[in-house]
């Protein structure tokens, strides 16, 4: 009798202790899935882009996930005169995917000064857009990114209007309403006498600020159209 009070006794601890170890075990982390390549320059048929679910998190100068968002407050001007203030909520929940590469486009919900339809690795964003006057293709085109030296001058455009691209390394704390980041860049579009762009961002959150120039149609003076910060955001 004793004896198999004793077999219990021991088995009974056993199964408390697979028990306590199976509570004390981490659950499952979803990992980030590393973006490394450098579609700069290729081409797609637009039959060779498909609609794509991803449920992966993809990792880089910007975190993207369907889950992931960044809530803005958008002063919103008309031709430099105030008109308004609003909330915009950016997400990327529509996601496609290149079959000659595999890569995923991410596609935003508003514009926050990063290309529509983008591809961001490691240390670049890449937009995709329709290639002009000639229907059915999609051209790549390296738009921002990290650099080795404090600033970095190079062509880029606003679809067909030619424009001077900056970038810089801010020393600076940025400050917003809510927040404050440290180590952020600063790029800049500048389309003389038709459109200015200008992007303030943190690698691994995203756009801090952005702020849009614009020439009203016929004038050939740019005006404030737009100034949109960053109040919150939500990151897996």
């Amino acid at each position: 009798m004793k004896k198999t009070i004793a077999t219990l006794f021991v088995a009974s601890l056993c199964l408390l202790a697979c028990t306590k170890s199976e509570l004390l075990r981490p659950s499952a982390i979803e990992l980030c899935v590393p973006q490394t390549n450098n579609p700069a320059g290729k081409s797609y048929n637009n039959d060779s882009i498909i609609a794509y679910s991803c449920t992966n998190k993809h990792c880089g100068i910007l975190p993207l996930s369907t889950r992931n968002y960044w809530i803005y407050e958008d002063s919103v001007f008309n031709n430099g005169v105030f008109v308004k203030v609003q909330y915009d909520t950016l997400k990327y929940s529509v996601t496609k995917r290149s079959l000659s590469d595999g890569l995923t486009w991410w596609e935003s919900s508003v514009n926050i000064g990063l290309p529509n339809l983008l591809y961001a690795n490691d240390s670049t964003f890449f937009g995709l857009t329709d290639r002009l006057f000639t229907p059915g293709f999609k051209d790549v085109k390296k738009e921002f990114g990290l650099f080795a030296g404090d600033s970095v001058k190079y062509l880029t455009s606003f679809n067909d209007i030619a424009a001077q691209g900056r970038s810089l390394k801010i020393g600076n704390t940025l400050k917003t309403e809510n927040d404050s980041f440290d180590n952020c860049l600063y790029f800049e579009k500048n389309a003389r006498n038709y459109r200015k762009d200008q992007v303030f961002f943190k690698e691994g959150i995203g756009v801090i600020k952005y702020i849009r120039e614009e020439a009203p149609m016929g004038q050939r003076v740019i005006k404030l159209q737009q100034i949109s910060t960053l109040v919150a955001y939500h990151i897996e």
